[in-house]
């Protein structure tokens, strides 16, 4: 090159974007002696690679400043020029680590590293080496950061130049992942030991562990270079504590306190971000209870959670976990524990309707974040379907066949297909596309070392990645759109087979109408003939069906809708009706389609958005055959329709935090006046009741998460009018000079138990500081006294909650668990609280009650500090054969006056064995017991697991009263959701009984409603003898 305009001319037909820059490059590459004499090869080599102008670039950042022996050592092999220069053609965070750090060059090019292959054993010993010294925090996460970087230049590198398959690829990745936790969790530990002691094990002597389990990707030997490692913790026993330290007095914790800060150190070393970057981000949203659960848990409490109350997505997950360090046997016998919950006995087909339901969230989650992303992983004919693909058949078949329960999406594609569950060309198909897409995640994720898996949009970026994918120019088609189209070939196929299994297309969903369906829409059909068709088809008053069903018939010309939109509708009315008819209530789920067409009237979007979207369609119309309330909800404001599609969806479970988070910032707003935050307050409750209701009506959510959820939303809401109403009554009065008050939540609420309609228990209680009251009182223009000020208080909070505005109520509101019941005041000073229940005033079913006690608002450690008090004093009496003689008489009574029961009418609630018996069984065992630490508990469920560890419950009697009692919650939830009211009834051979059957479980069952009866009789048979067996009653049972 003789000068620079024409230098610049010939990289310009080479094919640089910005020949003026990259020829500045040149020149000053150029200047290094021992690359000079090979210029031209450099820059052929570039013009070659994925991104020219970005291999120039790079290299002048990795070879300025290098050593020149080092440099002359490295040419000498004239592979490494070819090798370093699509490396830094193809990704900048590869050659960032090559730039900032000439030591791993040099270790790459010049010391084999480029040819390694390595297992988890091979890094454990290298981090063995470089770590064992180590005693500070910040030197550790160091160390394993630099190892990170260095590993993942090697395996980058060997990946770019095709030195190695996906398959090593992942492995290596997944190895590497394991190594770094485990000398995580190893030194963790260690440093935890010199604080408090070592963690003892009491039944054994001997030192408990921890282990950590790999789930998805890290699980199955997949991980990609950005991928999330998803993990959770479990130890191996709560019976215990740390031995503590001579030196130190009250050293000594809980093994829970010990293995959950062993758990936040670990994570915080793998996850935390330093100047030297992360090593993995950690992802803890699978352990037990989601973000609202524990950090680490113990074996028994896992197997208590998975056995209670684990969740369909948590099985598929569950295929993929495996230990992945600490004490790897201690991850082996939790895996073989919760093998029965992954993996059922029968051949388990909901599986797939299970998973197909999570992908529809997904594909609507990725619609609505970018509809034009091409993303290799979550888009139509992605990983995710070939994942998903895999894990519905390994639910299917792996109960009876233990030889699929593989870990790994490859091994898993090579069992079905050696089982013959798969036919061979769609185990190639699914294969070839799988590696192809995980090759190209790859490629994406290591050109800036970030989480992404869509494909670029723009034509240059993905025409290098299709060059870093080895595709070219080819017959006057560029390089991207060689790639745009073997990606749309495989995904294509891909997907093909996925909806074999999973789906029906939209026509297809029209053509699964049955032609008799679709002629009673046809006009063609006599009364007679459709009211004998809609009798077949389970509607109980055929009459008002055909009734609703000529207003459907009428509503598309009805309406001002578009031809367009007629045809639609048209269209959609008959499997609206194939809809209802499998719902627990056809009669039901018709009369509320009816009201919601003509609520949504010409509005077309509607009718696109069910057309266009089978998942929300299904929802929709068994919300309409499921919950009244819900319904109606729904048919007032049609717009709330967005919430089957919204992203709320996807977050069927949301934690404390989350409620509280949403509620305050919403609320409690500076520029809201009161009669604004009252009408917020209504509007965010109603949408959070909606949106539980709708995910417990799709099974998303298991009853018990439903009391949690408005559990949670029940404190977000007291805590918010508390809030607001101590502010509204400061503009007046000030504040008082003791400020400590607290809401204490009784019954459900207390027990955190709540349901659809539940009344909130609460009691209110506040602090004094002055030994003579009367001259306490508040610092505001208008002066009242601390008693007065919080009496106020207390009404103000119970009309924000109960006052019927146009936006309806929030929750009623019971105040009579107080001192004195309804005679006493309605607030409760500390001091007359503990009083009354230490002065012998307390009944014995106050004494209940006080079990049930928990803080939900205001100054939480305050009421805590009181009812601790309480509980050391009032259930350290012994219960009495007198009292429980009077147990025996409330129960009595709540039979004759509330149960009111006949051999045709059963209450669920207060009837002979039902959920009152085991509350009252089991209250009865924590106070005659209650010198055992730790035996006092609201929850009811809880309460009978203690019962069951202290020795109190055999387990026979103990998984009796469990099964009764969950079946009951069960059976409660699904008749409070119709109707948000209290009922608890089940009458004999009534409509309402073979609905109830539906919606519990009993669908397709002959005989649903006989069978949940004789199924309930026979619990309340078992729980009342054991209930009168715990109350010491000689009365039959």
């Amino acid at each position: 090159m003789n000068d620079d305009a024409q230098g610049t001319e010939q990289l310009r037909l080479l094919g640089f974007t910005t020949p003026e820059a990259a020829h500045k490059t040149v020149k000053t590459l150029s200047t290094i002696t021992a690359l000079c004499p090979r210029i031209d090869e450099v820059i052929k080599l570039a013009a070659n690679s994925p991104s020219p102008d970005g291999a120039l670039n790079n290299l002048e950042r990795i070879f300025t400043g290098f050593d020149e022996g080092a440099l002359t050592a490295f040419l000498a092999d004239p592979k490494n020029l070819e090798h370093i220069a699509f490396i830094a053609g193809s990704s900048p965070f590869l050659s960032n680590i090559l730039a900032r750090n000439h030591a791993f060059f040099n270790w790459l090019f010049l010391e084999g590293g480029l040819l390694e292959t390595k297992n988890t054993a091979a890094f454990a010993e290298e981090l063995k080496k470089t770590t064992a010294s180590i005693e500070n925090f910040d030197d550790m996460a160091k160390a394993l950061r630099l190892l990170k970087q260095k590993e993942f230049l090697r395996i980058g590198a060997r990946d770019l130049l095709a030195f190695a398959g996906v398959e090593e690829v992942t492995a290596e990745l997944s190895a590497l992942a394991s190594a770094l936790l485990d000398t995580a969790v190893s030194f963790s530990i260690k440093n935890l030991k010199k604080t408090y002691g070592a963690p003892i094990c009491r039944e054994t002597g001997k030192e408990a562990e921890l282990a950590v389990i790999g789930m998805g990707k890290l699980g199955g030997w997949e991980l990609n270079f950005s991928s999330d490692i998803d993990i959770l913790y479990i130890y191996s026993t709560d019976d215990g504590e740390t031995t503590g330290l001579a030196s130190k007095e009250s050293s000594k914790i809980s093994l829970h306190d010990f293995f959950t800060r062993a758990s936040m150190h670990t994570t915080k070393l793998i996850s935390g971000i330093t100047e030297d970057g992360f090593c993995f981000r950690v992802d803890l949203d699978l352990r037990p209870d989601g973000k609202s659960g524990e950090l680490a848990n113990s074996l028994h409490s896992a197997e208590i959670y998975y056995e209670s109350w684990g969740q369909s997505w948590e099985r598929a997950a569950m295929i993929k976990a495996r230990p992945v360090a600490g004490n790897l046997q201690l991850g082996e016998e939790f895996l073989f524990m919760i093998q029965p919950f992954v993996f059922r006995r029968h051949l388990d087909f909901t599986a797939i309707e299970e998973i197909k339901a999570m992908k529809e969230k997904i594909d609507l989650s990725l619609l609505r974040k970018d509809p034009d992303a091409v993303d290799a992983k979550l888009g139509r004919g992605g990983i995710r379907e070939v994942e998903f693909f895999c894990q519905a058949l390994q639910l299917i078949h792996g109960g009876k066949d233990a030889e699929l329960r593989v870990k790994g999406t490859l091994d898993a594609l090579e069992k079905l297909r050696q089982k013959k569950i798969i036919a061979d060309d769609e185990i190639t198909t699914l294969k070839n596309g799988y590696i192809f897409l995980r090759k190209l995640e790859h490629r994406i994720q290591v050109v800036e070392g970030r989480q992404s898996q869509a494909m670029p949009p723009g034509a240059r970026q993905t025409s290098e990645l299709a060059k870093m994918m080895g595709f070219k120019d080819n017959g006057g088609k560029t390089s991207d759109k060689v790639l745009r189209e073997e990606y749309a070939l495989k995904t294509s196929a891909v997907h093909s087979v996925y909806r074999s299994l999973f789906y029906k297309s939209e026509e297809e969903l029209f053509k699964a109408v049955p032609e008799s369906l679709i002629m009673l829409f046809s006009g063609d059909t006599t009364e007679n003939e459709a009211l004998e068709k809609l009798s077949m088809l389970g509607f109980k008053n055929a009459k008002v069906a055909r009734g609703n069903l000529l207003l459907l018939e009428a509503a598309p010309h009805a309406m001002r809708l578009t031809s367009k939109g007629q045809e639609r509708l048209k269209k959609l009315l008959p499997v609206f009706l194939s809809k209802a008819v499998i719902t627990p209530d056809p009669d039901m789920a018709l009369a509320h389609t009816e009201r919601f067409v003509a609520a949504v009237g010409p509005r077309s979007m509607f009718y696109a958005l069910l057309s266009e979207n089978p998942l929300a369609l299904n929802e929709l119309i068994k919300l309409f055959g499921t919950s009244a309330f819900l319904s109606s909800a729904l048919i007032e404001r049609p717009e709330n329709l967005d919430i089957l599609l919204s992203r709320e969806l996807n977050l069927p479970y949301k934690t404390k935090k989350a409620f509280d988070d949403e509620f305050f910032g919403s609320i409690l707003s500076a520029e809201k006046n009161y009669e604004e935050k009252l009408d917020a307050l209504r509007r965010l409750r109603h949408q959070e009741i909606f949106r539980i209701g709708v995910n417990d009506i799709a099974n998303a959510i298991t009853p018990r998460q439903v009391s949690a959820q408005i559990t949670f939303l029940a404190e977000a809401v007291i805590e918010t009018a508390y809030r607001a109403a101590f502010e509204e009554l400061g503009k007046t009065y000030g504040e008082p000079p003791d400020k400590r008050f607290a809401v204490i939540g009784m019954g459900k609420l207390g027990g955190a138990e709540l349901i659809y309609g539940s009344d909130l228990d609460i009691v209110f209680l506040y602090g004094e500081t002055a030994d003579d009251e009367s001259v306490a009182y508040t610092n505001g223009p208008k002066k009242i006294s601390n008693h007065e000020f919080f009496v106020k208080l207390g009404q103000r909070i119970i009309s924000m909650l109960t006052l019927r505005t146009r936006e309806g109520s929030v929750f009623s509101v019971d105040t009579r668990l107080r001192p004195s019941g309804s005679s006493g005041p309605l607030v409760v000073s500390e001091s007359a609280f503990i009083k009354y229940h230490l002065d012998g005033s307390a009944s014995i079913w106050e004494r209940q009650s006080l079990i049930k006690a928990r803080p939900v608002a205001a100054d939480l450690q305050f009421a805590k500090d009181v009812l601790g008090r309480l509980e050391a004093a009032v259930f350290s009496k012994p219960l009495t054969q007198a009292d429980c003689d009077e147990m025996l008489r409330i129960r009595r009574r709540m039979e004759t006056e509330i149960a009111k029961e006949t051999n045709a009418r059963y209450n669920i609630k207060a009837g002979r064995g039902g959920l009152v018996d085991i509350e009252f069984l089991t209250q009865a065992l924590q106070m005659k017991n209650s010198g055992i630490n730790g035996l006092i508990t609201p929850h009811t469920m809880k309460a009978l697991y203690r019962l069951k560890k202290a020795g109190l419950l055999i387990t026979d009697d103990f998984n009796a009263l469990k099964t009764a009692y969950s079946f009951y919650r069960l059976l409660e939830m699904k008749q409070r959701i119709v109707h948000d009211r209290p009922e608890g009834v089940l009458l004999k051979n009534s409509e309402e009984l073979d609905s109830l059957a539906k919606r519990a479980g009993y669908a397709g069952v002959k005989n649903g409603g006989e069978l949940l009866l004789s199924d309930y009789i026979r619990y309340a048979g078992k729980v009342r003898e054991l209930y009168l067996k715990a109350l010491h009653s000689q009365e039959p049972s």
